[in-house]
């Protein structure tokens, strides 16, 4: 049984009934509406001219004839009769404007006068025509309450549509994910690993009057494995598995989403135990404004609210848990946050060198690897990869080996898809002989000054001059390890690395281009971080900024003093590049013209040049 508002509406099935019976209804009025049709022993009344008509009335032809007046006021008349010839008795009709003359001749011959209506009254209705009346009253009635029940039952499916979810989203899904197919977040798994334990066995931690947490928050950066995760604890703990996007409880009407938590949450307690997985929560569980809001705030604070009560509604015995994922936990509303609702934050970050290598292997098996490459090697490559940046990492390099017709990926196909993500793809371009110049220069000048820098983390990997993306060139370098700091001696040395591009172009060229600009924006961004952020500077240790839209730390004219210590931080390295780059010329060169010939040259190339070319004093 439907319901719209506290108000029943029929079932389905009774509503098709009910179209039933209408359209049998009105067939019965149709059918009952038709003209009576002449039995076959009874001929067809002759129908004549008035003035035949007439003439035989005269002859004594006629009998038994009536006039019936039509009500039009139009004078015309329905002449009846019947004729009476040797061996024939037929009857006879036609409809004339009457004069007095033809009236007395009629009156002569005994003929009754009449109007229509009183005709009718005085003919006793068959059961045809009682029957007739009944179905047209009952097919108006009938149709009547289908258009109202139509309407009612349209109403409440559209309705529908935006109060509750549809049937797939409710659907409780069994997760066959499990933690051995989670890498790269050893720490996390160890700290979501009690809520599977208590899933399984929630009486073993009864016993020491401890409860099952409520709500568990996955905070970090997007691909970095926490819907995964939630699916490994469903998978683990045999348990139902619900999950939605914070977007699905948002819709244009105030009050949908709040009808949807509640529906959410019945669903997972009738088939617990159950794990309720909500992606990017923040976009409903964000801070609620204390400023009075539109419609959209009053439907976010209305979902938010049925959220905190759903939360608080259910006891720990009921085995359903909360699984929020997000990567912006400062937005999210303190009242959320609490013990009691989301009892637990469990922080995945970026994988480091040994959980890089571990999701590489869990996604090697599905693909065929050529017996040559190097996960370890490949791993150290790829800092600041998530784990959907190393999935991605291995797909893209079997569709490179796939479009290169290869049976396996190989170590070239993987350096490829790197590239490609981090760069672009190789975009062709017809450059000058002058345009090649300038920029083998430039990345000469990049791979020159980080090896001359001696700094041991980075390592010059490969310099090349082929176009990718919106890069005209690069010089690529591969960390050694995971950097957890950053030294002013390592900050120093970045600085000069991306000064060298613009100092090669002006001491080889004689002039400068407009290539080095992403140089100097990330230069400027690390003078600045180093003297506002970092205490980096004759300031010393003090914070100069706080986080965006808060109100500055320091007074107008020490952030003058700091800008200034920027631009004089700046300088003085940007001099002791040129002096480097100046004192190798030779190596430079070296590099450069390898390039403008190879296009590509590996960083042991570049270190075996510059090896080459310095004076025995350096």
């Amino acid at each position: 049984m439907c319901r719209l508002g506290g108000m029943p509406l029929l079932p389905f099935r009774w509503f098709l009934v009910l179209v039933g019976v209408f359209l049998a209804s009105v067939g019965a009025d149709f059918y009952f509406s038709l003209p009576v049709s002449t039995s076959a022993g009874a001929a067809a009344p002759e129908r004549l001219s008035a003035s035949d008509f007439l003439t035989a009335v005269a002859a004594g032809e006629l009998s038994s004839g009536t006039v019936t007046y039509r009500l039009n006021g139009a004078g015309l008349a329905d002449l009846a009769a019947t004729r009476t010839r040797p061996g024939t008795t037929v009857g006879v009709q036609t409809t004339a404007r009457l004069t007095d003359a033809d009236l007395s001749l009629l009156r002569k011959n005994k003929f009754v006068e009449d109007d229509a209506a009183a005709l009718d009254r005085m003919r006793p209705a068959t059961w045809r025509e009682r029957s007739a009346a009944v179905a047209h009253v009952a097919a108006q009635i009938l149709g009547f309450l289908t258009l109202v029940v139509a309407i009612l039952m349209g109403a409440f499916r559209y309705a529908a549509r935006y109060t509750s979810f549809s049937t797939r989203q409710m659907r409780a899904a069994t997760s066959s994910v499990k933690f051995s197919a989670v890498a790269g977040c050893d720490e996390a798994k160890d700290e979501v690993h009690e809520v599977v334990e208590f899933l399984k066995d929630p009486a073993r931690f009864r016993v020491t009057g401890g409860r099952m947490p409520k709500g568990v928050l996955l905070v970090g950066p997007p691909g970095t494995g926490k819907t995964m995760l939630a699916k490994a604890v469903a998978g683990e703990a045999k348990a139902h598995f619900y999950s939605l996007s914070g977007s699905d409880f948002v819709e244009l009407y105030v009050g949908v989403g709040a009808s949807r938590v509640r529906a959410l949450f019945k669903k997972a307690r009738e088939t617990a135990p159950s794990i309720i997985f909500i992606d990017e929560i923040d976009s409903i569980g964000r801070k609620r404004s204390s400023a009075e809001g539109g419609g959209s705030q009053q439907e976010h604070d209305q979902t938010l609210n049925a959220l905190l009560v759903a939360m608080d509604g259910f006891d720990s015995e009921d085995a359903v848990v909360v699984f929020g994922a997000t990567n912006r936990p400062d937005t999210m509303d303190r009242a959320l946050l609490r013990p009691g609702r989301f009892d637990r934050q469990v922080s995945l970050s970026l994988p480091d060198l040994a959980g890089r290598i571990a999701i590489l292997r869990a996604h090697a098996g599905a693909v065929k690897l050529d017996a040559g490459v190097d996960l370890p090697h490949l791993a150290k490559g790829t800092p600041g990869f998530s784990g959907a940046d190393l999935a991605n990492l291995l797909n893209e390099g079997a569709i490179h080996a796939a479009r290169r017709r290869r049976a396996t990926i190989t170590t070239a196909d993987l350096d490829e898809a790197r590239d490609k993500i981090n760069w672009g793809r190789e975009t062709p371009r017809a450059l000058t002989a002058g345009d090649k110049r300038i920029i083998a220069y430039h990345e000469a000048g990049h791979a020159l000054v980080q090896v001359l820098s001696g700094d041991d983390t980075t390592r010059l990997h490969k310099v090349t001059i082929i176009p990718r993306g919106r890069s005209l060139g690069s010089t690529q370098f591969t960390p050694e390890r995971d950097l957890y700091n950053h030294s002013r001696e390592q900050l120093v040395a970045r600085l000069r690395c991306l000064m060298a591009g613009r100092v090669a172009e002006e001491l080889a060229l004689g002039s400068i281009t407009s290539g080095a600009s992403c140089d100097i924006q990330e230069a400027t961004r690390i003078a600045r971080q180093m003297v506002f952020e970092w205490g980096m500077s004759p300031l010393g240790f003090m914070a100069l900024t706080r986080s965006e839209g808060e109100a500055e730390l320091a007074s107008p004219q020490t952030l003058h003093d700091a800008e200034h210590h920027v631009k004089t931080l700046l300088a003085e390295n940007y001099a002791a590049t040129t002096a480097m780059v100046a004192d190798a010329r030779a190596a430079l060169n070296a590099i450069a013209e390898d390039l403008i010939e190879h296009e590509t040259i590996s960083g042991d190339r570049a270190r075996q040049m510059i090896a080459a070319t310095l004076t025995p004093h350096v």
